[in-house]
């Protein structure tokens, strides 16, 4: 199968979402499947080992909930993050 290309050949990229992944990782996704299958290669897991019900979209308030670090810093938020990813991929944590 070929690649879809926008008009200027470039790849089209899927839309990025926000994916929580057993309770405490953060992934820039497009879909279920995808934040499952970046957080069972990030941790070493087959993939059947990740249940699709430990996976949910952040939406609404979480989004833009503020993280800080130890010293109570601000960090950014999930949709400030999440505007920067530019492909699917990690993008934070809380263990």
């Amino acid at each position: 199968m070929s690649e879809q290309l926008t008009l200027d050949g470039q790849p089209i990229i899927k839309q990025l979402r926000v994916f929580i992944v057993e309770e405490h990782d953060y992934y820039a996704a497009s879909s279920v499947e995808e934040a499952r299958a970046l957080h069972a290669e990030m941790v070493e897991r087959e993939l059947e080992d990740v249940d699709e019900s430990d996976c949910e979209e952040a939406v609404g308030a979480i989004l833009d909930k503020q993280w800080v670090d130890d010293d109570g810093e601000p960090l950014g938020t999930l949709r400030q993050w999440l505007s920067e990813a530019k492909s699917p991929g990690w993008l934070t944590g809380t263990e």
